[in-house]
């Protein structure tokens, strides 16, 4: 076995080290002191991506993507896991790739340009908001047109220029079941954004032709299905540089905060948990890569147990590691520093992150069923 990375992965995998260090984690507390990131600050984080040579690098190579393999994509997303910023790289949901004729021009690329940004609007309010069957929002069929009526979360405030991606069930009298897909300008009529701590989109008789469907009526659950396997995989990863930043903090403050005439450094309970979450942030390391060597390496075979490993082991990590660096912070805020929780609700909402390890461990448990079955 060959645990070594390719010279020019090894390369890549230092520059945008020194890149999240030197020009992303200084913008860290402007950026959660605000919200947003400055125009220019989007514009010089953006260039420095494209200097690199990552900007759109998940696009598939037809898009001018990278056509990397998934390995040395997982070497990227825990570089930048070590950046609470949200660094815009170019890449777009999976399911935007189904965009056909007028779509393309329209949405997909300037979406992979960084001209305009696809914001999702799938989750609705409330804890049970972020499950399917629950959601409410409707779309009537009208002659070759839908009527949308409902209410969305969104994860970020929209900009003129980006568009959305809502998410609708079919209503009661339509003759398509399930969730449909539709590809909206955020000034359309019937739509409207509020702010007031979560981030409201309203649906109100808003009309969507069927050239704005995306993908097949009832099929939106579909569309990403067959790149679910790599996002888990990747997104392990991500967990993986965001849990290795925590135990950065919580290890620097462990150092410099004294209690009782000493600092934390010395307590054996810290020292156990940091100790404990090291061992699992190289354990799940490694979890992540064997599974994208998988898909490298096996065409053809099924990845999906492995990737769903992965996405129950990261999520499980990332989950005990805000638990516990939260406690050697002695509560969440006593510190300058950005508070581990608020940092990653703003990448892994709670109750998403449920649903995901829920999904997760059905996948894992229902094939060891399977196999004591067999």
């Amino acid at each position: 076995m060959d645990f070594e990375f390719p010279e020019d992965t090894v390369m890549l995998r230092d520059m945008l080290r020194r890149f999240v260090q030197k020009e992303a984690r200084p913008l860290e507390m402007d950026y959660f002191n605000t919200g947003a990131l400055k125009p220019e600050q989007r514009t010089k984080l953006r260039r420095s991506i494209e200097q690199l040579g990552l900007w759109g690098y998940m696009a598939p190579e037809q898009y001018g993507g990278a056509g990397l393999d998934l390995v040395t994509s997982c070497v990227i997303e825990e570089e930048l896991g070590g950046t609470f910023i949200p660094l815009e790289m170019g890449s777009v949901p999976p399911s935007l790739y189904a965009c056909q004729g007028e779509q393309v021009s329209r949405f997909l690329e300037p979406g992979l340009e960084g001209s305009r940004r696809p914001v999702i609007a799938a989750r609705e309010p409330g804890k049970e908001g972020v499950r399917p069957e629950n959601w409410t929002t409707i779309a009537k069929r009208e002659g070759n047109a839908f009527l949308l009526n409902g209410c969305k979360v969104l994860s970020l405030l929209p900009e003129p220029e980006d568009f959305l991606i809502l998410f609708a069930k079919s209503s009661d009298d339509s003759d398509v079941i399930g969730q449909t897909a539709f590809l909206l300008e955020v000034d359309s009529p019937g739509l409207s954004i509020s702010q007031d701590g979560v981030i409201t989109l309203t649906i109100r008789d808003c009309r969507a032709g069927s050239d704005l469907v995306l993908g097949e009526p009832g099929r939106a659950l579909a569309l990403a299905a067959e790149e679910a396997p790599r996002a888990w995989i990747l997104m392990g990863a991500r967990y993986v540089g965001m849990v290795e930043r925590l135990i950065e903090m919580a290890a620097e403050h462990a150092r410099d905060w004294v209690s009782f005439g000493d600092t934390l450094a010395v307590r054996p309970a810290v020292q156990r948990m940091l100790a404990e979450l090291q061992v699992e942030v190289e354990s799940v390391r490694w979890l992540a890569y064997h599974a994208a060597w998988q898909v490298d390496t096996r065409s053809g075979d099924s990845v999906r147990i492995p990737a769903a490993q992965v996405r129950l082991a990261s999520g499980e990590m990332l989950k005990r590691a805000v638990d516990r660096t939260t406690m050697i912070f002695n509560g969440p805020g006593p510190s300058a520093q950005i508070e581990p929780q608020r940092l990653v609700r703003s990448v892994a909402p709670a109750e998403a992150l449920e649903l995901a390890l829920e999904h997760a461990r059905a996948i894992v448990a229902n094939e060891m069923i399977k196999a004591s079955h067999d």
